[in-house]
């Protein structure tokens, strides 16, 4: 006789049962925790950290003492066999004139060179090359003495104007020999780039 095989009904799944509950997601013990977290600091920290660091320092020149000093103008200096600008300023040049208050022609120039000499015979000069022209001239910013600086001086003295300077570092000097008609300033002038422009052209 054959054996007749039946197959059990599978239960069928009402569709209003509700889904299964999410799995929780598994977290780790307190201890593991905390054990990861001080192995992150020890490999990081120091970076994480670590202070900022300094702006490298600017590549100009130290100041440097000067021997055997000689001024050639209101704002020239030999040294030995170096020739140096002082940057930033521009003063009369040495047969230049200029007007007073009064409208009478006054050696504006060699007052400029005069007043130079008299800063550098005020004590021990010191420069800090920034760079130089294109005459071959060492530009620099030149202390002597108790004068910080001697370009700052003349200019604010009104022997000098600021030029060619894109730091405007003299132009508050400027403004104050200007407003106080010092030097220049006290009559009428032609700014010395201007003049020696003028002798150009017309040699």
């Amino acid at each position: 006789m054959s054996e007749v095989v039946r197959f059990a009904r599978r239960p069928r799944r009402s569709r209003y049962a509700l889904p299964p509950p999410p799995r929780r997601a598994t977290r780790l013990p307190l201890p593991a925790l905390i054990i990861g977290l001080v192995i992150l600091f020890i490999t990081y920290g120091g970076q994480i950290f670590a202070p900022v660091p300094a702006p490298a320092p600017t590549s100009r020149t130290a100041p440097a003492p000067l021997t055997a000093v000689r001024v050639v103008d209101g704002d020239t200096l030999h040294a030995g066999d170096q020739r140096i600008r002082l940057v930033g300023i521009d003063a009369p040049e040495s047969k230049q004139t200029c007007r007073d208050e009064r409208g009478h022609a006054w050696a504006c120039g060699i007052a400029a060179r005069e007043r130079l000499a008299a800063l550098v015979a005020a004590g021990a000069v010191s420069c800090a090359a920034q760079g130089r022209d294109r005459y071959g001239r060492t530009l620099a910013v030149c202390s002597a003495g108790d004068v910080a600086d001697v370009g700052a001086v003349l200019v604010r003295e009104g022997y000098a104007v600021s030029y060619m300077d894109r730091d405007g570092r003299y132009l508050a000097q400027e403004n104050q020999a200007r407003d106080e008609g010092r030097g220049l300033w006290r009559g009428a002038f032609e700014r010395p780039a201007d003049w020696r422009r003028r002798q150009r052209n017309s040699g």
